[in-house]
């Protein structure tokens, strides 16, 4: 508390050695005082705010630097690991390898390996190896394609031991030695014990030595192995070795903090790359970092009509080109052909109305309007005159889903497509997501993110197409 009201607490919680002193409940008081408007983005005192938010309730301060240890691994921060290993705090159990997300991150992590829905371990020429699967089917709802992304990884160093493959099976389904808790017919493997986390903590048959360490309820399953736990979830999996060998389970941790966590979040900054792009740097790979190489498709001049007349929109179509995109809340981009800009009436008036009259009508502007492609079962609809995007709904509808520029339409596009993408393993984690990616929104474009088409979007409506496939599975919505 003293070093919050001097106003060095930040950097005192950069040193492990130090942080490991701190006992977790007067940490957290401390952090309400050094932080009155939010804990900022990704930093230490954010790491610690999700251990709460996580349910993470310590029984002894060794137990409080072990999974601080294990949250400053998961987000790299080595030398904070380092510091805590070095403070001589004797740790119940210690992280020896994580592929652990970590908490409060947005979009995608590099070398994430994802929800982990099942769990198994197989016999390999160089030993045994552990095996995930998760499940990656696609149209549910109507036309469900089982797909199960699986891989395989060394338990002592967690290394992955083969690159992840797509299979038309579960684990369940298959004869692995040891899958999910189940033993198959095959040769008993020795020394493998497989354990699932529920609400009431461990579920073990007998007394096991050493005992799995109580665990967030993000932790959904467990297999001893190699002298190792080996820990996963929605988060990923990682593996510790206990120190103390004793065959008492803890109690389970609580899935969220009794009351509410002391702390809250300061608003997160727009991502990098998205602030650049929007301020003309990078634009086109930004789009297809996402999208896949070579899909934004450059227009000439000559391809653009000459009703177009905002040079916002000829500058996006010339420069950045228009994504080629499908499957996104039904919004298929497809520019093609020598004119891909098709004029169209607004819905409701006739080709061979004169342009005065149509400025008359209920149309948003005089037009002239271009197709660019559909978006949930209705055209897009380009105004040449103010570079809006609208939706051609019956009758047309008069709020755009771009207020001012393809530029901004495009970068909501693409932050809302990394949303859906992440697999947030927390229920706050990815309502601060949510909320956020709102917000960003807001900034980008006002009119658009306020019209009734972005705020079902964001909202989190339950759209019946692949979008959610994608995205975060098993977590409890809110």
């Amino acid at each position: 508390m003293h070093a919050a009201l001097a106003g060095t607490l930040p950097r005192l919680l950069a040193d492990g050695r130090l942080l490991a002193q701190f006992s977790a409940g007067p940490l957290r008081e401390a952090l309400v005082i050094a932080h009155p408007d939010g804990v900022p983005y990704g930093s230490v005192a954010a790491m610690l705010h999700y251990l709460e938010v996580q349910g993470v309730t310590p029984a002894s301060q060794g137990e409080w630097v072990a999974w601080l240890h294990n949250a400053a691994l998961n987000s790299g921060r080595t030398e904070l690991a380092d510091g805590l290993l070095a403070a001589g705090v004797p740790l119940p159990w210690r992280t020896t390898w994580t592929h652990w997300r970590p908490a409060g991150i947005f979009g995608r992590v590099r070398d994430d390996a994802g929800r982990v829905d099942e769990l198994g371990v197989v016999a390999r020429r160089a030993g045994l190896a552990v095996v995930t699967a998760r499940d990656i089917t696609t149209g549910k709802i109507a036309y469900p394609k089982y797909r199960y992304l699986r891989q395989e990884w060394n338990p002592r160093t967690g290394e992955p031991a083969s690159e992840p493959i797509e299979v038309d099976a579960s684990l369940s389904d298959d004869p692995l030695p040891w899958s999910n808790g189940r033993q198959s017919s095959g040769p008993e493997v020795p020394g493998v014990t497989f354990v699932e986390h529920t609400e009431d903590g461990w579920t073990l048959e007998t007394p096991l030595s050493p005992a799995p360490s109580a665990c967030p309820s993000t932790v959904t399953q467990g297999l001893f192995v190699d002298g190792h736990w080996v820990f996963a979830g929605t988060a990923g999996l990682f593996a510790v070795t206990v120190e103390s060998a004793g065959n008492t389970v803890q109690a389970p941790y609580p899935k969220r903090p009794v009351v509410a966590a002391h702390t809250h979040l300061a608003p997160w900054p727009l991502p990098p790359s998205a602030s650049a792009a929007l301020h003309g740097d990078g634009m086109r790979a930004w789009l297809e970092e996402t999208f896949g190489a070579g899909t934004c498709h450059r227009l000439t001049e000559e391809q653009l009509p000459n009703g177009l007349e905002k040079s916002a929109a000829r500058d996006f179509l010339t420069q950045t080109g228009l994504p080629e995109i499908q499957n996104f809340l039904h919004l298929a981009i497809t520019p093609r052909g020598e004119s891909p800009l098709v004029e169209i009436p607004w819905p409701g008036l006739g080709r061979d109305v004169p342009r005065q009259r149509r400025a008359r009508s209920e149309a948003p502007s005089s037009g002239p309007f271009y197709e660019l492609g559909t978006w949930m079962y209705s055209r897009l609809l380009l105004d040449g005159t103010t570079g809006r995007l609208y939706r051609d709904t019956t009758g047309g509808s008069r709020d755009p889903v771009a207020g001012s520029s393809l530029t901004q339409f495009f970068a909501m596009v693409r932050l809302y497509d990394e949303f859906r993408r992440t697999h947030f393993p927390y229920v706050t984690d990815h309502k601060d997501a949510q909320d956020n990616l709102a917000r960003w929104c807001e900034q980008i474009d006002p009119a658009a993110s306020r019209a009734e088409t972005w705020t079902l979007i964001l909202e989190g409506y339950d759209f019946e197409d692949s979008t959610w496939d994608l995205a975060s599975c098993g977590v409890e919505w809110i």
